[in-house]
């Protein structure tokens, strides 16, 4: 059996969230949006005026900047969640995990806002949490739909930090990886010929605009490359890893939140170094791997455990590698991932990275 989710519509454009309550309330009339100060003081405006002159209502709810079993326990409580037919996660994963959880809890209809691309947990149907300090992982849940709506503003999206879609270009560069070695997906079915197409596409335009769309950001402008790159990142990242699963790049990139320091880092930049060393472990040539760790060096993201501060890297690749021979996302890997060759492997990054370096200068 092949079994496929998308979000029920994916929309982008420029100053798109003018147009937010025509474009959710099929959905519902009650709104409740839920996410980070920064974030929402980002996209309050244009959601306020797309209600005027509607019978549409809507609150704003701040929530914390990590998704614990405690902050969506808390903003599960809150009387307006509660009474809302149209649940929003406004920011970035954590508010969209709170959101997505407390939703299908509820039952609510469900719509995203990304006002970062830092990731492609928008489309997805899957939350993570995290413990308090946000330094590892304590539980991730599938729900059985993927949100009703994803809007995106890439008005707002061009404002965001550089660091931002760097990290979410991270993110989905690993998806093709990840999904060329998994057998099922993460509903436990056959991989879908179209789970593996739209991870490739992600894969092709980031590497294609990824460059262009980072310069974008950076001058605080929307161009055709970035809104390829917020598809790609959101869009077909977000669904092509949801229908196809995570391997290495996901777990390593997990277990190195845990790491003194690590926490600092943002998910897709922890996960493109795990990407560097799957991509060593299952071989793949020594050109791409090069290739990957130059586009990385040119946006900012890390390759290689010296990136992520660490001095030891022979000493914390053999703790990491014990840590993850038996992880639920490692296990999906198709080659030897024992502790040596784990721990060789992220040694064979920093080699690789250092040896770069030096040319380079």
């Amino acid at each position: 059996m092949r079994k496929l989710r998308f979000p029920g519509c994916f929309k982008l454009g420029s100053n798109i969230l003018e147009e937010f309550e025509a474009q959710a309330n099929c959905f519902g009339r009650k709104f409740v949006f839920v996410g980070g100060k920064r974030a929402i003081a980002s996209a309050k405006e244009k959601l306020e005026k797309s209600f005027e002159g509607t019978q549409s209502t809507y609150e704003f709810v701040e929530c914390g900047k990590i998704a614990t079993p405690a902050e969506i326990d808390r903003v599960a409580a809150i009387p307006c969640v509660q009474e809302a037919d149209v649940l929003c996660g406004v920011g970035g994963g954590s508010a969209m995990d709170v959101v997505r959880t407390v939703g299908n809890r509820n039952g609510q209809n469900l719509v995203m806002i990304p006002t970062t691309i830092a990731s492609d947990a928008p489309c997805s149907s899957v939350s993570v949490f995290y413990s308090e300090d946000g330094t590892s992982v304590v539980g991730d849940q599938l729900f059985h739909k993927s949100p009703e709506l994803v809007i995106v503003d890439s008005d707002i999206i061009a404002t965001a930090p550089t660091r931002h879609i760097a990290a979410g270009m991270g993110d989905g560069l690993a998806t093709y990886y990840e999904a060329m070695t998994n057998k099922l997906n993460p509903h436990g079915t056959e991989i879908a010929k179209t789970g593996m197409l739209l991870a490739g596409l992600a894969r092709k335009i980031i590497l294609e605009d990824g460059l262009d769309a980072y310069e974008a950001v950076k001058t605080h402008v929307v161009t055709p490359a970035l809104e390829n790159v917020i598809e790609a990142n959101c869009f077909l990242s977000g669904v092509g890893g949801a229908n196809t699963g995570c391997a290495a790049a996901h777990g390593i990139g997990d277990f190195l939140g845990q790491i003194p320091g690590g926490h600092e880092f943002m998910h897709g930049e922890r996960v493109y170094v795990g990407l560097m060393v799957q991509l060593i472990l299952e071989q793949y040539p020594k050109e791409e791997l090069v290739s990957f760790m130059k586009f990385g060096r040119k946006v900012g993201l890390p390759v290689c455990l010296g990136d992520l501060g660490v001095m030891d890297v022979k000493a914390t690749a053999k703790e990491l590698a014990e840590g993850l021979v038996d992880d639920h996302f490692m296990v999906n890997l198709c080659c030897d991932h024992s502790i040596s060759r784990v721990t060789g492997a992220f040694v064979q990054a920093q080699n690789v990275a250092d040896a770069l370096q030096e040319v380079e200068e």
